[in-house]
């Protein structure tokens, strides 16, 4: 019987491979990412993985050698890739095109072009399965492809992938339909070789479809499914409070801690209901009485308003920016995105829904799955240095937030796999 094995690229931390391999039960062979600490984590959390740390195109030809020699020159079972997302965009191919032809340096991302050593790895490898994860405007993010003519991404995966037999879906999916307790849309696009299964899902070209596909897993959670979303007071409702002056942290728990606020961010907030932001606070904590003026930041009392503002010139102005920061949470509905700021209240939608600080770590430890009940070890970030860190340190603040910020929910990576675990029974 083939071994069943998975590989993973640009993996972060090797949070998605705690779904894979914890919750799933997929050993995850090898990995691949360029930072540092977070290949520091990987070997930390998963010591049975071999590590390769750097860019992808100085290891590749490594990484691809090491699965043949591992499995007597079979192919893994799956392969999942998340890229780097940040410079993903929706570029015209036209307008790449013209500065391609006026010899110009087209205004792309380089980080876009790292999905190409991913595809050439596939293609030497041949998994199974594989699994691409990345934010949803890679749906039509344009890049120079081998070739260096423009091609949009997902094209360019299809073009080169299934004429070697491989059928291809993409969808976009929420992973709070999932039973994550967050908000986090992501495009997923699966492959799979498996001939009893590739000809019976033929796609139609455009791997792009609004429509879920068959390998990806039905929703388990929300509108659709009828079940409710795991809210925030489902997750965290049960952990002592904290408070961003008063109480930064629990003596009993070293990851349930909190970043300090400054006063005048701590009277914003403090005045902030549950589900709205500071920007809406008109009503004078001082007189009570409410501005009409949208654009206040003084009462007609002469108080100060407690909403977000700055001196400019000398004139008190109100901070600009997206009036969802400064915002607190409601505790009845999912949580906001978890970004890598994930404890800075300027931020999207990171105020607690009632007490006056930001998430702490537990909180998004929990928020995240990466804390949960299904894996059969907990993951540890202590011993990894990062940022800026005191002696007395274990582990780094800044080091989880990021990681977490940046990683595919396990859950919802378990619940992917266990998917196509479920199609493969049905159909190989």
């Amino acid at each position: 019987m083939k071994r069943k094995v998975a590989g993973s690229l640009f993996s972060g931390g090797g949070v998605g491979d705690v779904g894979l391999e914890w919750g799933a039960g997929i050993p995850v062979l090898a990995a691949g990412e360029i930072i540092p600490s977070r290949a520091a984590l990987i070997r930390k959390n998963f010591p049975d993985s071999r590590v390769f740390e750097g860019d992808i195109n100085d290891f590749k030809d490594e990484y691809i050698k090491y699965f043949k020699k591992q499995l007597n020159g079979a192919n893994p079972w799956l392969l999942t890739l998340s890229p780097p997302c940040q410079g993903m965009s929706s570029n015209g191919a036209g307008r790449i095109s013209a500065e391609i032809k006026a010899g110009k340096r087209p205004r792309e991302d380089q980080r876009n072009r790292l999905i190409l050593p991913g595809i050439e790895i596939l293609e030497k490898l041949n998994p199974d399965w594989f699994i691409l994860e990345n934010v949803k405007r890679m749906e039509n993010t344009i890049i120079r492809n081998e070739r260096e003519q423009p091609e949009n991404i997902l094209d360019c995966l299809s073009r080169r992938l299934c004429s070697s037999g491989y059928v291809i879906f993409a969808n976009i999916l929420d992973f709070r339909d999932y039973g994550v307790p967050h908000h986090r849309e992501r495009l997923i696009t699966i492959g799979c070789r498996i001939p009893s299964i590739a000809d019976r899902f033929k796609s139609t070209g455009n791997v792009f479809t609004k429509v879920l596909s068959p390998f990806h897993a039905p929703a388990s959670h929300g509108k659709i499914s009828h079940k409710a979303w795991k809210t925030i007071r489902d997750t965290i409702g049960h952990l002592p409070e904290l408070d961003a002056q008063s109480k930064l942290s629990d003596p009993n728990d070293i990851y349930h801690c909190v970043p300090k606020w400054n006063d005048n961010q701590y009277f914003w907030m403090r005045h902030t209901p549950e589900g709205q932001t500071a920007f809406e606070n008109l009503t004078c904590p001082f007189c009570k009485k409410r501005s009409s003026d949208s654009n206040a930041t003084r009462c007609a009392c002469g108080k100060p308003l407690p909403r977000p503002q700055v001196l400019r010139d000398g004139q008190e102005s109100l901070v600009r920016g997206f009036k969802t920061s400064y915002h607190r949470m409601s505790w009845d509905k999912p949580a906001s995105t978890l970004t890598m700021n994930s404890g800075v209240i300027s931020s999207d939608m990171k105020g607690h829904p009632e007490q006056n600080r930001v998430l702490s770590l537990r909180e998004i430890l929990l928020l995240s799955t990466l804390d949960n009940s299904a894996w059969k070890k907990t993951y540890s970030f202590e011993g990894v240095r990062y940022g800026r860190m005191s002696p007395d340190e274990s582990f780094s603040k800044k080091l989880v937030r990021e990681v977490i910020g940046e990683s595919i929910p396990p859950l919802a990576m378990m619940k992917l796999v266990q998917h196509i675990q479920k199609l493969e029974k049905e159909y190989s």
